[in-house]
């Protein structure tokens, strides 16, 4: 946690929500500022594409791809290696040539990958960790950022959803301090319409406090973690909570896997539609679920491919190719994601392989000794570079164990920053044990699940 982190989570809650506000105009500026509206114009424009020309624009945007990651040392290295010749007329064959990239190679040569032709003034620097809890810190442009949010909000309108409808936001930023017992346990966002409302402080004796928030602020729109909402749903359900619920348009899910189960729970509690979004701040895929429940692959977005699972015949490993990033091209890049394909086609007659189901994050929550349960945990290590794999276990109800793969610089520093991030979300009242690994145990599937725990399960 940074410096200004710690400023922040010490000022009054008035003040708070005003620094809140300022960061989310800051973002807004720079997310939908100039050339954002082009970018929009062009992603709604490729939507109405098919067949034919819906695959030119595919080799087009590939082909000038591969021009571009020639200038990378790195990939410059692999198409002399491996005989690919970026200027061929068909791309597709040439970029099935490169072995598929892992994300512990692209961690050994990210300056390698860097494209030097794009002034590093001209960049931001994305923060990730992904199903194996990897931190991986690399750079886009301001034009990729446009272009990945107009994506996004293509798949959104699909649902009536626009950056004027006002949202409830269940993230995994510490925006509130942990600490804290009594209500509010949200900020307000006012330049994007947002309540950020704290997932780890989310428990039985809260969930009324939070339902009275999105009915107050007159949330028309849910998203988040499924994690997070089929818990606050499941408090409803459990509980019988004889609360008013706020009047919801629609429900969106990221980050995570959404079950059946969960979408199940959530719908039957608020009534009204819950659809799921795929992606990665990598950019190798997206796939956005429509009106009529059934996941397209985003064709126009990157380059995907789903190849054979050894560990588990019945599922595909999800491969994609960043095109819209040119200053970190990742080719052939494995998200470590598992996918289902669908067959036939859909109803709304956009295109798009179909998937079934997604198993990408699917996981556990740990469970506080005050009964508050917490899912995702992956912002604990977006920053944690030296960290090649982690894991949370909780066979306890008492401690959790980080379970963490090395790097080759990870030293003292790491552990003592992994343990206050992990503090500044869960509190003081569990113990937390690290314990170094040289492998973490894979599931059946062969994926490695971030947060493993007995105790949710029961």
């Amino acid at each position: 946690m940074s410096r200004l982190e710690q400023i922040y989570l010490r000022l009054p809650v008035a003040l708070q929500n005003v620094v809140v506000s300022l960061e989310g105009l800051r973002i807004q500026r720079r997310r939908y500022g100039a050339g954002f509206r082009a970018a929009e114009q062009l992603v709604q424009a490729q939507n109405a594409l098919r067949g034919g020309d819906l695959q030119a624009l595919r080799i087009r945007l590939l082909s000038s791809f591969l021009q571009t990651a020639a200038a990378t040392p790195f990939w410059r290295e692999q198409f002399e290696e491996h005989g690919v010749q970026p200027n061929a007329v068909e791309p597709f064959a040439e970029l099935v040539k490169l072995p598929v990239l892992t994300k512990d190679v692209v961690k050994r040569n990210v300056e390698r990958i860097v494209n030097p032709t794009i002034g590093r003034r001209d960049l931001l620097w994305r923060h990730t960790s992904g199903t194996t809890g990897s931190g991986l810190v690399f750079p886009e442009t301001i034009s990729t950022e446009h272009l990945t949010w107009a994506f996004w909000w293509r798949y959104r309108r699909w649902h009536d959803l626009s950056p004027q409808t006002r949202c409830g936001y269940f993230g995994g930023r510490s925006l509130v301090p942990i600490e804290s017992r009594q209500p509010p346990f949200w900020r307000l966002n006012r330049p994007a319409n947002q309540l950020m409302l704290s997932g780890y402080h989310l428990n039985r004796e809260t969930a009324p406090a939070y339902l009275e928030a999105l009915r107050a602020y007159d949330v028309q729109w849910l998203h988040g973690y499924p994690s997070m909402l089929s818990l606050l749903a499941k408090y409803v359900l459990d509980d019988h909570l004889r609360v008013d619920l706020p009047r919801l348009r629609c429900i969106t899910t990221g980050a995570e896997s959404l079950t059946e189960g969960q979408r199940t729970c959530v719908r039957t509690v608020f009534n009204v539609p819950v659809v799921q979004h795929y992606g990665q701040a990598e950019a190798a895929a997206n796939i956005s679920e429509c009106e009529y429940g059934r996941l397209h692959i985003d064709e126009d977005f990157s380059a995907v491919e789903m190849v054979t699972n050894l560990n588990d015949p019945g599922s595909l490993r999800l491969i994609g190719t960043n095109w819209l990033n040119p200053a970190f091209p990742l080719l052939r890049y494995d998200t470590g994601d598992l996918v289902v394909a669908g067959k036939g086609t859909c109803a709304c007659g956009r295109p798009g392989r179909l998937i079934d189901s997604i198993d990408g994050r699917k996981e556990d929550y740990l469970v506080l000794p005050n009964g508050t349960r917490i899912g995702r945990l992956d912002h604990i290590l977006k920053d944690m570079i030296n960290v090649r794999e982690a894991q949370f276990v909780q066979n306890d109800p008492v401690a959790v164990t980080v379970r963490v793969v090395r790097g080759a610089a990870f030293d003292d520093s790491d552990e003592a920053q992994l343990r206050h991030e992990i503090r500044q979300r869960i509190g003081s009242e569990i113990e937390v044990r690290v314990e170094y690994l040289d492998a973490i145990p894979r599931g059946p599937n062969g994926k490695l699940r971030l947060v493993v725990s007995t105790l949710s399960r029961s």
